[in-house]
């Protein structure tokens, strides 16, 4: 499902779903799921779960047609609905070709999946034919290590990770992308994990990924899912990136919050509210 774009001075974002899924608290936040469930009950249907989507971003910058993050994809995986993108691009007039660079915020396996498909031969191939793909370093090298490449706890590494080594590029830190985008490091969830920041014409926005995965962490910035894979360090980038974003009024784009998760966060009367476009 595509929604309406978002303009950011002279770059343009389109959010695409790539799925919607029902998040279990007692599963994804075993130690706060109580209350979760206790203080948020309006958020959760009768059987205690709660809606999220897997959103992608395209953006539009500097003449260049980039996807940022690809999405759970075609595969069908434990946990996760089958993945839409392809059906979101061509609602938005986009094909495959249209993509001219990949940029990833981390590379769990609901922000890959779409980078390859299968191939006649039931190999894996990319499903972006001309993109390049953004990574930073201390992600890549982290996943791309034999322990969890052949573990077999991570079988989309070598399904959607792997097939595309040689169009890897990788960044370290806050490295610029291109004039109006940058990597803005935001570790916690994984170890390279990044936001993306957009910047122009005296506006911005951010792409924060997965350092925020609902909007009740901006009361709780300490409830870490059990994904975090350092849930201390989660929470303070978490901290950082809505004080930021408060602060400075930029857009906020969250690709797991509820509808579009696209809005401000604003200060309000002793907690922080968000405000969705």
């Amino acid at each position: 499902m595509s929604m309406s774009v978002v303009r950011v001075g002279g770059v343009e974002v389109l959010p695409l779903v790539d799925t919607f899924l029902l998040g279990d608290p007692r599963i994804f936040m075993p130690q706060h799921a109580e209350a979760f469930l206790r203080g948020y009950p309006e958020l959760f249907d009768e059987r205690g779960l709660l809606r999220m989507t897997i959103t992608c971003f395209v953006v539009r910058s500097a003449g260049r047609t980039w996807l940022i993050d690809t999405g759970v994809g075609p595969r069908r995986r434990p946990g996760f609905p089958v993945g839409k993108l392809d059906q979101a691009l061509r609602e938005a007039g986009l094909t495959p070709e249209d993509i001219d660079g990949v940029i990833h915020t981390h590379l769990h396996i609901d922000h890959v999946g779409w980078n390859t498909v299968e191939g006649p031969d039931g190999t894996p191939v990319p499903y972006f034919p001309r993109a390049e793909h953004r990574v930073q370093r201390a992600e890549w090298e982290f996943w791309m290590q034999s322990e969890h490449l052949e573990g077999g706890e991570h079988p989309h590494l070598a399904e959607c990770v792997a097939p595309i080594a040689e169009r890897v590029r990788l960044h370290e830190g806050e490295e610029a992308i291109d004039a109006h985008l940058v990597f803005v490091p935001a570790p916690g969830h994984t170890p390279g994990h990044v936001a993306i920041g957009i910047a122009s014409q005296g506006e911005r926005a951010i792409i924060v990924g997965d350092a925020s995965h609902h909007p009740v962490q901006l009361d709780h910035p300490d409830w870490s899912p059990v994904f975090d894979a350092d849930p201390e360090l989660a929470a303070k980038t978490r901290q950082r990136l809505f004080d930021e974003a408060a602060e400075d009024g930029r857009l906020w784009m969250a690709g797991h919050w509820p509808n579009s998760g696209v809005g401000r966060i604003l200060r309000g009367e002793g907690r922080r509210v968000f405000q969705a476009l």
